[in-house]
């Protein structure tokens, strides 16, 4: 699960368990590998890999999964929530709270297995119907477009500062956006695990969309500015729909576009933060025999 699945997903944990009246800071973490749990101090999250509760361990707990799989074939006093990942309760496994789906995932409760709630959420399946893709993006493109119209209108300083950072100076730019992006969100979801900082860590996550987006646009004014239109704004507009069907068209390939997506999420975010979100131009300092 790349981090951009699972930081929200953790964020919602963070919540409900919050309101469940538990305390985050016992909450346990899985992101690889094979793990067999034999105890549970409050709350275990399942992101990654696969975590086994086995035949003869009885846990306390709850257990959130949202990625990886999680098997039950002991006992859990406690629940099992799904938001994504798959989850398997076992024949003659018991789970004495609710076992529920609530994203999406996969949850299979074997008929020997005793529960004391099962709660299933079946998504509507027009969720992933092409008009809804098609919305969706036209939704993208009308707000991502106005944004570059009205930049490109009325402070166009800021997008020549930062797309000049994206296409003179990439490989620094990439390297500081990767590091920046990395490191602010270990450190906001860290933040929500504790629930005096949680309102803080939202504002901060939303603060890093919101920096993605930005560099979306300059993507846009970049590819628009190649293109045989007069109006630097219209041009924008048009380039922000390139950029956006460009990073629909990489979604169908799942390593390599999703990879050739991150890296230029990487390179925006870095030539964001270089530029100080467009207000001076970036200039790498130069050292002897050195080059970009």
């Amino acid at each position: 699960m790349n981090p951009t699945e699972l930081v929200p997903l953790l964020v919602v944990v963070v919540l409900l368990v919050s309101a469940s009246g538990a305390d985050p800071d016992r909450m346990t973490v899985t992101l690889q590998g094979d793990h067999v749990v034999q105890e549970v101090e409050d709350v275990h999250v399942v992101a990654g890999g696969t975590t086994t509760v086995p035949a003869n361990a009885s846990v306390s707990g709850d257990i959130y999964v949202i990625g990886g799989m999680a098997r039950v074939e002991g006992t859990v006093d406690g629940g099992v929530t799904v938001l994504a990942g798959n989850a398997t309760v076992g024949d003659g496994a018991t789970v004495t709270g609710t076992v529920r789906t609530i994203a999406g995932g996969g949850l299979t409760v074997a008929d020997g297995a005793t529960v004391g709630t099962l709660d299933r959420f079946e998504p509507p399946a027009a969720n992933s119907s092409p008009t809804r893709r098609v919305l969706t993006f036209l939704l993208q493109f009308l707000l991502l477009g106005a944004a570059g119209w009205w930049l490109a209108r009325r402070q166009p300083t800021l997008l020549s500062n930062v797309g000049h950072a994206v296409t003179d100076h990439p490989l620094v730019s990439g390297v500081v956006g990767s590091l920046g992006a990395l490191s602010l969100l270990v450190l906001f979801v860290y933040m929500a695990f504790t629930l005096l900082l949680l309102p803080v860590s939202l504002v901060g996550l939303l603060g890093l969309a919101l920096v993605a987006l930005y560099a979306q646009v300059v993507f846009g004014y970049l590819v628009g500015s190649r293109l045989p239109v007069d109006r630097t704004d219209t041009a924008t507009v048009l380039g922000v729909g390139l950029v956006l069907f460009a990073f629909e068209v990489l979604g169908a390939f799942p390593v390599v576009g999703a990879l050739v997506q991150l890296a230029a999420i990487g390179i925006g975010f870095g030539a964001v933060l270089n530029t100080y979100f467009g207000l001076q131009r970036f200039e790498p300092v130069s050292l002897p025999g050195g080059g970009d």
